[in-house]
């Protein structure tokens, strides 16, 4: 009894002191380590001395996260990942002494509880030697939500392992290992489903967050052009200011006047983009456009926003536009004839987006290929922006469509994305 007592004090201690090496804290003999450690004493006791079942064992957890909220502060999350950390320490370490102390034990013939060495043994490498691998970084390390889905997951399909191992040696499933069993082959599939929606949240932020700084480069070189447009608009004031003290008559001030203005406006050909209702859209295009115009592409467009109340995040509105014109844009050049590309955007009774280029006619079979991944007929390593157009548009539950159109005698490439009714 005494060496049992013993064994139970030994585990006890060596479970506290883990606990105190993973949260970082000096160990301290006080009233709830005292409390902690009776209450798992009686526990233990009451399980031999009527004979009930070792899974009532675990009823000591709640004891032990009462204690980590008491001693050190109620973190769930961090409670949780320490408590873990800690059974699998534990555990991890009873199962290496094990074995070489029952073998040291019985080649000298040496008469002894074996467990009473075990607990002495995993007590000494716990309060003296676990504390030089300073632990407390393998729990910070687990803090990162994809990485404990990871290790919770691997854990249980350790212990689902090891019952299994269990079940074939010895013929038999115990209640408690069947118990066990199940227990964690919920919590894996439940732990998986978590990590399946978070590594999509991720790469859904992932996503956003690129868009975000194409957000800010866009509207970085706004400004910058906005600015640089004001100094010259200031100029363009003072010269048709001026007119009137060279020009010789009213009708050669009028015609000066206006051919003056319409090389204004033909120079600031995408101005009017700024008058958009929505800053992000407005931005994108108009860097994008002043872009692509110095590649001697002509470009037309038709824009009207209000609210953008679609169902559909804005950075995926911009992904959307972003891989239409750039797939649009490398048709043009790589034709080196063509060079006309129109972008419509129009938010009215429906939404709809239409991108399209000068190209030669493309036949039926050829327009159904495009969506497909890897896809392309500009070369190797390509058509991964119209795979990647379909699927955001299947996500959201658009409809997408590329054809050929006709227009003054011209074959243009249409890709058009289009929502339902708003209403």
């Amino acid at each position: 009894m005494i060496i049992r007592n013993c064994c139970l004090l030994l585990e006890a201690l060596s479970i506290v002191l883990c606990l105190h090496h993973l949260y970082g804290e000096r160990f301290k003999l006080d009233i709830r380590t005292v409390n902690l450690l009776a209450v798992d004493m009686i526990m233990m006791h009451m399980i031999d001395f009527y004979g009930l079942s070792g899974i009532i064992s675990i009823l000591i957890y709640p004891f032990i996260v009462i204690y980590c909220g008491l001693k050190f502060g109620f973190k769930i999350k961090l409670m949780l990942i320490n408590i873990v950390l800690c059974v699998i320490i534990i555990g991890g370490i009873q199962l290496i002494v094990f074995s070489p102390i029952c073998y040291i034990l019985n080649m000298h013939n040496i008469v002894n509880d074996n467990s009473f060495a075990v607990s002495i043994a995993v007590f000494i490498l716990v309060a003296f030697i676990l504390p030089f691998f300073n632990i407390k970084n393998l729990s910070n390390f687990l803090q990162e939500k994809e990485r404990m889905l990871i290790i919770s997951i691997i854990s249980c399909l350790l212990v689902i392992f090891f019952i299994i191992i269990s079940y074939k040696r010895k013929k038999l499933m115990e209640l408690n290992n069947t118990i066990i069993l199940f227990s964690c082959i919920i919590l894996m599939i439940t732990l998986s489903i978590k990590l399946i929606q978070y590594k999509m949240k991720a790469t859904e932020i992932e996503t956003e967050l690129k868009i975000h700084k194409l957000y800010s480069d866009s509207l970085q070189g706004l400004i910058d052009d906005i600015r640089l447009k004001q100094h010259e608009f200031d100029n363009h004031i003072n010269a048709i200011y001026s007119l009137h003290y060279t020009c010789k008559s009213p009708k050669i001030l009028k015609e000066t006047q206006k051919n003056y203005c319409e090389s204004i406006v033909d120079d600031n050909h995408f101005i009017k983009l700024l008058s958009s209702d929505n800053y992000v859209i407005r931005g994108f295009l108009y860097t994008k456009f002043e872009k692509i115009s110095k590649m001697g592409i002509r470009i037309s467009y038709q824009v009207v926003l209000k609210e953008l109340d679609i169902g559909v995040p804005i950075y995926r509105l911009v992904e959307i536009l972003g891989d239409l014109i750039n797939n649009a844009v490398e048709a043009l050049i790589k034709d080196g004839v063509r060079k006309k590309l129109h972008v419509t955007i129009m938010e009215t009774d429906k939404f709809y987006l239409e991108v399209r280029n000068e190209s030669p006619y493309i036949e039926y079979d050829t327009l159904n290929k495009f969506f497909n991944r890897g896809f392309s007929s500009k070369g190797e390593n390509r058509g991964f922006g119209l795979y990647n157009v379909k699927q955001i548009c299947e996500r959201y539950k658009l409809n997408i469509y590329c054809e050929n159109l006709e227009i003054d005698k011209e074959n243009w490439l249409v890709f058009r994305v289009q929502w339902k009714d708003k209403n």
